[in-house]
């Protein structure tokens, strides 16, 4: 009778572990899908989470490449296209068709990583989006570590006060860049000041005279060298963002000596990169006709023109040529050392563009732009900016290198009297491209 009982009791046990067996094996099922950020090779994760796995649960896309799922999870790298995703387990198999489509943002270059600004200077930091398929809508954050020394809104920085920061652009996906930012007050900000006193002789230590160079350089590769908007940048730093106005100095000759002057480099004719503001500057001349000095210190004049006495003491700056040669090298198109008076002899500065005379319909018309070229028989200058009013033209001349504004819808303006600008010469094509350059400074 006991060993009855105990075979039925057997029986019974192992009746309820089978039934308890198969009940551990529910049909598996798709519970979510989600995508990584991009990949290096641009594609994305796929996760698909499950229900119900097992020791036997499987998963796939296309049918290939069959993995197992690790914390209920199989994970896939895909790009765009069509698929089929499989699961399976002991009891059950799913699938479910599915359409990729990445749009998204792979990467962000911001156009300088180093830049200085003013107290209260603004400007325009331009990020390059690398997008991936068809994104078009979308939203950068931008962000500054400390907003006492830097704002930024939209990417428009500016400078409150005097340190350094860094301002940051991002995606939700996590793609940024950054740029360092410094506020100085070894510069200024943009503005239209004629009352600027000249450069005194040796104005700076040889550290901030450094900086200055540091500080134009920065802007120059900021909108790319050889570009009209670097040519720009040299011209309103030098006039406008330098606290002082560089002097004029009658030539004493030039580099090429096309006219039987004197060699001279440095002598009103400074022909390197950066401003002629310090001594370690000497170490770059090839050859000086007397003992160098920089901006603002005194050289004899030799030249027996205009009233200036011989012999005398003048400030040591650029004369016009001298300037726009200067500008055009510091934005990255060496033109090398030429005058601006017309002659069949040979190259000037004048014919880097064709001329086209100065009437009332050509300059208010759109076929010239700043940056171009504007003078007269002996005198080039540049055109440093335009509004509805007024041309701004960056020149020096005897009180020095300055802007001077003349008024281009007046038929009555100085602008279109004899004895004055003569002709635009047009740079299309001169420049590498013209970059993000704007009219005017504001």
């Amino acid at each position: 009778m006991k060993k009855i009982i105990l075979g039925i009791l057997i029986v019974l046990i192992g009746s309820v572990s089978i039934t308890a067996c198969f009940f551990m094996f529910r049909p598996i099922s798709i519970e979510n899908i989600s995508y990584s950020n991009l990949n290096e090779d641009l594609s994305k994760t796929l996760t698909i989470s499950l229900k119900n796995t097992d020791s036997f649960s499987s998963c796939t896309i296309n049918g290939l490449d069959w993995i197992k799922p690790v914390d209920n999870k199989c994970s896939f790298d895909v790009k765009d296209g069509e698929f089929i995703i499989k699961v399976k387990n002991f009891l059950t198999d799913t699938q479910k068709p599915i359409e990729v489509s990445i749009n998204d943002i792979s990467n962000i270059e911001l156009n300088t990583h180093d830049y200085y600004l003013a107290p209260d200077e603004s400007y325009n930091l331009r990020p390059n989006v690398s997008v991936v398929g068809n994104l078009k809508d979308y939203t950068l954050n931008w962000e500054s570590e400390d907003e006492s020394i830097v704002e930024v809104n939209n990417g428009k920085i500016t400078g409150k006060n005097v340190g350094t920061t860094k301002v940051k652009v991002s995606y939700v996906n996590g793609v940024s860049d950054e740029t360092t930012v410094t506020v100085t007050d070894i510069i200024r900000k943009q503005e239209l000041d004629d009352k600027k006193k000249t450069v005194p002789c040796e104005a700076y230590t040889q550290e901030e005279a450094e900086l200055l160079d540091k500080i134009l350089d920065s802007r120059v590769q900021a909108e790319g060298e050889g570009t009209r908007a670097a040519l720009l940048q040299v011209i309103r730093f030098i006039t406008l963002n330098f606290k002082y106005k560089v002097p004029y100095f009658f030539e004493h000759g030039r580099i090429n000596n096309t006219s039987g002057q004197r060699y001279v480099d440095g002598e009103g004719r400074y022909y390197h990169k950066g401003l002629y503001l310090s001594e370690n500057k000497y170490a770059d001349l090839k050859k000086s006709h007397c003992k160098p000095k920089m901006w603002g210190c005194g050289l004899p004049n030799y030249d027996d023109l205009y009233g200036w006495a011989v012999g005398g003491l003048y400030p040591n700056g650029l004369d016009c040529s001298g300037f726009v040669s200067w500008a055009f090298l510091n934005s990255g198109k060496d033109v090398g050392d030429y005058g601006s008076g017309f002659n069949e002899q040979g190259f000037d500065l004048s014919d880097l563009g064709p001329h086209h005379a100065i009437t009332y319909e050509f300059m208010n018309s759109n076929k010239y732009k700043v940056g171009d070229i504007i003078g007269w028989n002996g005198h080039i200058a540049l055109i440093a900016g335009k509004d509805d009013k007024y041309i701004y033209i960056a020149e020096s001349l005897n009180k020095g290198l300055r802007i001077n504004k003349k008024n281009h819808v007046d038929r009555n303006s100085d602008l279109y009297k004899e004895n004055t600008y003569s002709y635009v010469a047009t740079l299309t094509g001169f420049y590498s491209e013209d970059g993000a350059y704007t009219d005017m400074w504001e």
